[in-house]
């Protein structure tokens, strides 16, 4: 019985790109395609920044409006709710337009939107305009990991995908520890807002200038010989194509994952969880965002590299194998790092420096997974689908839950079963994709040789045809 799975160790196949003799050319280096992707992954940070001056300074906001530890779940679950209808409309948008344009528009708006944050005067005011925001917010992530594939090829993504996370996390991460001390200012969390707008201007300026589109599918090999028009012709996104991406298995199975996704917690609630649980201040506790962000760093760029070295050596399997480990270790890291009282801050920042090294190494690996068994035109819509979707709705479900559930039985238990226990389940389900996986990255191969196929036929007839 034949198969279309690779003996481990195999080479990934590639459409010949040759003319026929197989031997597969690389397609040409993007030309700066690190700084373009600083450019365009930087609206993600901005975006980042705004929501981390809320979770940091959620016991301050908590206590000057007057609200119960329940309001900062339903604040950060509203944003990621909206996303779920958002994210897939701007990757459309962005398709029928243009993506830098909408990258460049939508960070203006949140830069204006998260400045009117600080204006609030009530829970209702920030939860409208926190709502608002979310709406223009939910552009930047499925379209920067669509981005991401068409300026790096398949031996690179997963360092590409990793440094990108890890810069932005690092950023935050050192950011982290001065937004703790807003809190001991005067309407602290107001200037935070303020300040955060600021630099979104910034950081659309930024866009507008540093980042030059390569096109879709610019980096895939079966496409070398064709020209960016056919390309694009190619890329045209269809509803009938979109279908398609639930019938990719390893695809269905990503999302499922992202459903299990519960360390999402720990960067919305670890600061109120310190501080309720083990009676640390809020600046103090606030301190743990540093390692956290140093351990998500590192997570990111080793755990890129060790992706790509693992799916260079074990095709089929590697970057499976990286996911997995990363889902049982944050679980176990979870479990002792939140059950116990370690007394100093400096004992809990351990253990966030390592859960922060776990995090880290999932956007290396996860994105790789999806840009291996999805085809270049349906990306944007495959990352609107997982991140901006199934993500978020992971996001809502827990944050809501964890934030009613803390008034009821504490965020101690909340921690142990959503960051812990669930994450140790994340990981036994990863190993249903040790079987889809290789079938489907074969089956993208054979798909992205047809293409060529076509268009190259096609070329060679309007060369011979009638003048």
């Amino acid at each position: 019985m034949s198969t279309n799975i690779r003996p481990e160790g195999a080479p990934v196949p590639h459409a010949p790109a040759d003319g026929g003799t197989g031997t597969v050319r690389d397609p040409e280096r993007i030309p700066h395609r690190g700084r373009k992707l600083f450019a365009a992954a930087s609206p993600l940070w901005a975006d980042n920044n705004e929501g981390s001056i809320l979770t940091t300074l959620a016991p301050i906001i908590i206590s000057e409006l007057g609200l119960a530890a329940s309001a900062l779940g339903l604040l950060t679950s509203v944003s990621k709710f909206i996303s779920i209808f958002f994210g897939p409309f701007w990757a459309w948008a962005a398709r029928k337009t243009n993506r830098k344009g909408v990258l460049v528009w939508t960070t203006v708006a949140v830069a204006l939107l998260t400045a009117a944050a600080g204006l609030a005067q009530n829970f209702a005011q920030l939860l409208i305009v926190w709502s608002f925001t979310a709406v223009f917010i939910a552009s930047s992530l499925p379209i920067v990991s669509e981005i991401t594939a068409d300026l790096f090829d398949e031996k690179s993504r997963g360092k590409a995908n990793g440094n990108t996370y890890g810069i932005l996390a690092l950023v935050g991460s050192l950011l982290g520890p001065l937004i703790g001390q807003l809190a001991n200012v005067p309407n602290g969390w107001r200037i935070g807002f303020f300040a955060s707008g600021v630099v979104g201007l910034l950081v659309a300026t930024w866009v507008a200038i540093g980042f030059k589109d390569p096109g879709v599918g610019a980096t895939e090999p079966a496409l070398r010989d064709l020209t960016a028009a056919e390309r694009n012709a190619h890329a045209r996104l269809t509803w009938k194509k979109v279908g398609q991406l639930i019938r990719i298995p390893s695809f269905a199975l990503m999302l499922g994952q992202r459903l299990l996704s519960g360390h999402l917690l720990i960067s919305t609630f670890g600061i109120l969880f310190l501080v309720n649980t083990y009676g640390f201040r809020t600046a103090t506790a606030a301190v743990v965002t540093l390692p956290f962000g140093l351990g998500y760093l590192a997570g990111t760029f080793f755990g890129g590299l060790i992706t790509d070295v693992l799916n260079r050596r074990r095709p089929n399997s590697g970057r499976v194998m990286v996911l997995q480990v990363a889902q049982f270790a944050f679980g176990f890291i979870a479990i002792l790092g939140t059950q116990f009282s370690w007394g100093s801050i400096g004992i809990f920042a351990v253990f966030w420096a390592l859960m922060g090294l776990c995090q880290g190494i999932n956007p290396g690996v996860n994105r790789p997974i999806v840009m291996a068994v999805v085809p270049p035109e349906l990306r944007g819509a495959a990352f609107a689908l997982m991140l901006s979707v199934f993500e978020a709705l992971a996001f809502v479900i827990y944050n809501l839950a964890a934030g009613f559930l803390a008034d009821a039985i504490g965020l101690q238990n909340v921690f142990l079963w959503i960051p812990g226990i669930l994450m140790l389940v994340n990981g036994v389900y990863v190993t249903l994709l040790y079987r889809t996986y290789p079938r489907d990255v074969a089956k993208l191969a054979a798909q992205l040789e047809e293409v060529r196929t076509g268009s190259l036929a096609a070329q060679a007839g309007d060369a011979h045809g009638p003048s």
